[in-house]
């Protein structure tokens, strides 16, 4: 909590109430016995979204499905992605080995296997066109690529992992968000030819929680490359910790800047924080790259950028229960998941994931 009570974006109680949960009014109520469940990776791949939590279970639920289908693997789930327009899994067996599995035809095929050497796994990131997948862990890039696996060590240990990590590999970096909660996260650049690893932040006003990017504050949720400028990516900063925080950012050749952020109210009694932004803004939670465009979504609506400003907004559509999930298939292209995951790093309550179909 440090860092949010030095930004002072915790509000008081009288102005959101003890419980601050965030999700749309269209969602359907939680029960009591599970609430919405901790989804942390969404996947749609051969006509199916796939759900992991952050226990290792998946299940596949198909966009006409009342039920889902409950995945079990020889190991625990690691990660899911889609690569080649199928579902791939990062599965530990044991404590000693990685295995890459591909979904197919309802089974599990093994592309290849990395011993963990005692890593911790970072972030999983699937090239869409070319099979290529990268695995980071706090020292190693791995790079699997027709079923050879290809390790660079790190330059410097990664720390903390202990939040949801999201990575996006180019031809010659990775990029890995963090989301630690209320402790922030930030953005990592790893060079790929030699592990090189550099912080990603800027701080304009040098105020403890300065923006635009700033790793002690800014959980990143999403990182795709910008498809107005190849040099470029963006990412998606959000956090709910009784206030709501966020932005979105590019970074073009190493120099940050902020792409978007919209006030949300109430706002607290004591204003503004930094460069124009006020206290209380829209948190951005996932972000889907389609055709020539990024949607963002935020815990008021989806949010459609196409290099112009501002971005095409829309709310939030009605969520479904399926069969414990809360899911909307109703924008085509477009598909969303409420999950509490957050709220165990934060005061989040139920937040929306964004996967592109």
């Amino acid at each position: 909590m440090r860092a949010l009570v030095a930004c002072g974006l915790i509000a008081a109680t009288a102005i959101l109430g003890p419980a601050y949960t965030v999700f749309s009014p269209a969602a359907p109520a939680p029960d009591q016995e599970h609430a919405f469940r901790p989804v942390s990776r969404a996947v749609f791949a051969e006509d199916r979204l796939w759900l992991l939590d952050d226990g290792g279970a998946l299940v596949a639920m198909r966009p006409g499905a009342k039920r889902v289908e409950r995945i079990a693997a020889d190991g625990k789930i690691v990660e899911i992605c889609k690569s080649r327009g199928r579902l791939l899994a990062l599965v530990a067996v044991g404590e000693a080995q990685w295995s890459l599995q591909d979904r197919v035809h309802g089974n599990w095929v093994a592309r290849g296997t990395a011993p963990t050497e005692g890593d911790r796994f970072a972030a999983l990131d699937c090239a869409p066109d070319d099979g290529r997948v990268t695995i980071v862990t706090n020292r190693r890039l791995l790079d699997a690529e027709s079923g050879q696996i290809h390790s660079v060590r790190l330059k410097q240990k990664l720390e903390p992992l202990f939040g949801i990590g999201t990575a996006l590999a180019t031809p010659g970096a990775v990029w890995l968000g963090q989301n630690l909660g209320e402790w922030g996260g930030g953005l990592t650049r790893i060079s790929r030819a030699d592990g090189r690893v550099d912080p990603v932040e800027s701080n304009q006003s040098g105020d403890l929680c300065g923006g635009p990017l700033n790793a002690a504050c800014d959980p990143v949720n999403g990182i795709v490359p910008a498809p107005w400028d190849a040099s470029c990516i963006v990412a998606a900063i959000g956090l709910v910790h009784m206030m709501s925080h966020g932005r979105v950012v590019t970074v073009c050749n190493g120099r940050v800047q902020r792409l978007y952020f919209k006030p949300f109210e109430p706002q607290p009694p004591y204003g503004r924080l930094d460069d124009g932004e006020p206290a209380s803004t829209v948190a951005f939670f996932g972000l889907a790259r389609a055709a020539d465009a990024v949607w963002a979504v935020g815990i008021d609506g989806l949010y459609r950028f196409d290099g112009t400003l501002p971005p095409r907004f829309r709310p939030l559509p009605k969520f479904e229960d399926r069969d414990g999930y809360s899911v909307s298939f109703d924008i085509p292209g477009i598909a969303l998941v409420l999950t509490d995951v957050n709220q165990r790093r934060s005061l989040s309550g139920a937040v929306p994931l964004l996967v592109a179909r």
